[in-house]
């Protein structure tokens, strides 16, 4: 078992000489093994081992029991332990996790901030061939595609599987002969969860029915697909290193003509590819999510803007897709000022101030033709709007004709429509007469107060913020 282990460590390249590496123990078989064989095999592989264990607080004295047990293995082979105790039903609560989720999610956090701490070390995790087999199933029955079905990989990061080539079986048969004696958890045996049903009643019913080794079969099934999508993967990445253009920290931007000419399965990877590179990781998002910046490349409109999970966001241009993160903003203090005329009015919630004068029309163009809608200076037909206008947060009962557009429209829906986030929209000024609105800056002004060829005075609005 242990020259087994060391091959896959060896054939992978696992772990380098001289590194730390921490196996995540839980006093169950699969870590108790592999905990057992590293430390077992430290000396030939020059590396120092410790173990981590986490005590998710939901068994009462059974997870008491298994942190003890850990201890005193750890104590007995001499191995360095690092425990912590963490509330996962309450950490599930209020994150709006499950218990499987929070429970993981806490165990990698400890386990990252322990790798730090002992220099960058390499998190072991005992995940084994019956594991990867069950991955792959419960994906395949998401609908997954290739990249759900290659299952798990040997090294991701920090994270090093050093027993995906050990049968569970083989596992159980290496502690009963070297008196390990692991835990068994009474909640693997819960038949509520996903997992625990595809390995205690569908893998077993199958083995039954057919008469196969379905482990075997779906392992064998994970390493082809994981040679094609590995081949797929690599001629992805030189078409999104092709595509990719810089444009700012945080944001990646693609060349949307060499977008278009790519083959579907490569174009998808290459959305990844950009959302990993502004996210950081790809939780959260689905083939649906893709999907929708796919028909935003092939059939988007230019300014055409969509929402991906979180603040993330992808936007289309003349010539680029902009994959971009929304800054989260904090909603300002209510406000709401007469604008001086002519004059300069400061709005201190904003930070910015906005600049007023009246202008004689002399049929000037520039005062009625084609003015940039985002544009932080507009024009205005004065002698409309002669009662006084002010600047103010959005409230109920806002509404609007859009410019070009012939009928009104609520604010709430254009937001909605322009896919303009929630968590801004307070923080958008609006020059309004009443709960009729005159401009949404940045956005769009109203059609009934543009300037025409009949306009005798014109009010020129411009908007600055301090720091701009």
């Amino acid at each position: 078992m242990q020259e087994r282990i060391y091959n896959t460590i060896v054939e992978h390249k696992l772990i380098n000489k001289g590194e730390n590496v921490i196996v995540g123990i839980s006093g169950g078989p699969d870590s108790v093994c592999l905990l057992h064989a590293l430390a077992c095999l430290s000396e030939r592989l020059e590396i120092k081992v410790y173990g981590a264990h986490v005590n998710h607080m939901l068994r009462g004295d059974e997870s008491d029991s298994d942190e003890q047990y850990v201890s005193d293995l750890c104590r007995k082979i001499g191995v360095e332990l690092y425990t912590t105790s963490i509330n996962v039903k309450e950490m599930a609560e209020k994150m709006k996790l499950s218990l499987e989720d929070a429970g993981r999610q806490a165990r990698y956090e400890f386990f990252y901030e322990l790798s730090d701490k002992l220099g960058n070390a390499k998190i072991a995790v005992a995940h084994n061939k019956n594991d990867q087999a069950e991955t792959v199933l419960m994906h395949m029955l998401r609908g997954s595609g290739l990249e759900g079905l290659r299952g798990m990989d040997y090294i991701r990061g920090k994270i090093i599987r050093p027993l995906l080539d050990i049968e569970r079986s083989d596992i159980e048969e290496y502690c009963r002969k070297n008196y390990l004696q692991p835990r068994t958890d009474s909640s693997n045996t819960h038949t509520v969860y996903t997992r625990n049903k595809i390995r205690l009643e569908l893998i077993p019913k199958v083995q039954e029915l057919l008469d196969i080794d379905l482990i075997k079969t779906v392992s064998r099934m994970s390493e082809l697909i994981k040679a094609d999508s590995d081949f797929i993967n690599l001629n992805a990445l030189k078409e999104y290193n092709s595509c990719k253009r810089d444009i700012g920290e945080g944001q990646v931007g693609l060349d949307l003509l060499k977008l278009v000419d790519l083959h579907p399965a490569i174009l998808s990877r290459v959305i990844r590819f950009a959302i990993n590179d502004v996210k950081g990781d790809l939780k959260g998002i689905e083939n649906i999510h893709i999907k929708y910046v796919e028909n935003l490349i092939l059939n988007g409109r230019t300014g055409a803007v969509i929402q991906l999970p979180g603040r993330l966001r992808a936007a289309r241009s003349y010539q680029i897709i902009k994959i971009y993160e929304e800054k989260k903003q904090t909603d300002v203090p209510y406000f709401d000022m007469k604008i001086n005329i002519p004059g300069k009015t400061h709005i201190e919630e904003l930070n910015a101030f906005i600049e007023s004068d009246i202008i004689k029309n002399r049929f000037n163009q520039k005062f009625y033709k084609n003015i940039t809608n985002d544009s932080m200076e507009q024009f205005f037909d004065y002698d409309i709007l002669s009662e006084g206008i002010n600047i103010r947060q959005r409230r109920a009962g806002d509404v609007f004709r859009p410019c070009g557009s012939k009928g009104t429209k609520k604010l709430k829906e254009y937001f909605i429509d322009k896919k303009i986030p929630k968590e801004i929209r307070n923080n958008i000024p609006i020059v309004a007469k009443g709960s009729e609105i005159i401009w949404i800056i940045g956005y769009k002004i109203n059609d009934k107060f543009k300037v025409t060829e009949n306009t005798m005075n014109v009010l020129r609005l411009k908007y600055t913020k301090n720091n701009s």
